[in-house]
């Protein structure tokens, strides 16, 4: 039976950004359940835990809630150690280096597949208005309409980025920072992974010139997702539901935020996808912001997010 402290993936199979935390799961040999939501809208049995943020994945771990890859990924490494996902011992470099990831990179090749002639060409199962609904949530960054006239810059800023995985892979190392995969590569791999399932013939152009590419996608795929246990979404509900969250980790005084606990706030992504979430603030770190709220299908939780990529203001 699964128990309130173990980590319940909330994600669908063809979501690049959960692949990086399904590997996570495989480079550390974790056990986990995987709970598949919608990959568009609506998603009436994500919202209830996280009050309105939409993308996945979403990590649960009894009625703790926890948004966005980055801070995924922080958490399983805080809980979980060994293997790092740092092996070089470089923490800091790898996280920042998110930003790249998270930003530019990946905004290049979703431009590409918003303008590709040939999306979904690959073997992939999404809804029929999946399409529909990426170009509302990316609004914020292109208009998709104007994409076509501009995918070549698009294809050489992919080039650019290309070259970056092409310098570190040169010497013949396994993986970017060395012999042991880490979250640079995670990174690193967002691009291909989804661009050869959603744009095949982009992907093709961009990556099947550098066989050192290939073979470094392959020594990932090799890695696995742990053990992966698949549980109805209306279990992970009532596990939140039966489940108190951790302590709060309180708000420090010298919080740039300047925000008491206690105080109603609204937290919302600064990129893309920004619908707003509302709740009480009961903790802040240097790097995350957590919110208790309630909702009647979960009772209360408490929902975190990174600081980095997102807009936190009282309500």
């Amino acid at each position: 039976m699964p128990q309130t402290g173990d980590l319940i993936l909330h994600h669908y199979d063809e979501a690049p950004f959960a692949e990086k935390v399904r590997l996570v799961f495989g480079i550390k040999d974790l056990a986990w359940h995987s709970v598949i939501q919608p990959a568009a809208l609506p998603k009436p049995d994500l919202i209830p835990l996280t009050g309105g943020y939409r993308r996945t994945p979403v990590l649960q771990i009894g009625a703790d809630i926890f948004c966005d890859t980055q801070l995924i990924i922080a958490e399983i490494e805080r809980l979980y150690p060994l293997p790092s996902v740092f092996p070089d011992g470089n923490p800091g470099l790898a996280l920042a280096l998110g930003s790249w990831a998270h930003g530019p990179y990946v905004v290049t090749s979703v431009a590409l597949y918003m303008g590709a002639a040939d999306p979904f060409a690959g073997d992939i199962n999404l809804p029929s208005h999946f399409f529909e609904d990426r170009k509302k949530m990316w609004m914020t960054q292109f208009d998709t309409e104007q994409l076509k006239a501009k995918l070549p810059g698009y294809r050489t800023r992919l080039r650019a980025h290309t070259d970056f995985l092409n310098q570190q892979l040169a010497d013949g190392r396994a993986f970017l920072t060395g012999d042991r995969p880490g979250l640079v590569d995670l990174h690193a791999l967002w691009n291909p992974w989804f661009l050869r399932r959603f744009a095949p013939a982009d992907a093709r152009w961009a990556y099947d010139p550098y066989p050192q590419i290939a073979a470094w996608e392959a020594r990932l795929d090799r890695i696995g997702h742990g053990t992966r246990q698949e549980m109805a979404p209306a279990q992970a509900l009532d596990i939140a539901r039966q489940s108190i969250p951790l302590p709060a980790c309180g708000v420090s005084p010298d919080d740039p935020l300047a925000i008491d606990a206690g105080t109603p706030v609204v937290v919302t992504p600064s990129d893309y996808a920004q619908v707003p979430v509302t709740g009480t603030l009961v903790g802040t770190t240097v790097q995350s912001v957590s919110i208790r709220r309630e909702d009647p299908r979960v009772g209360e939780v408490v929902v975190h997010f990174p600081k980095i990529g997102y807009e936190i203001v009282r309500s």
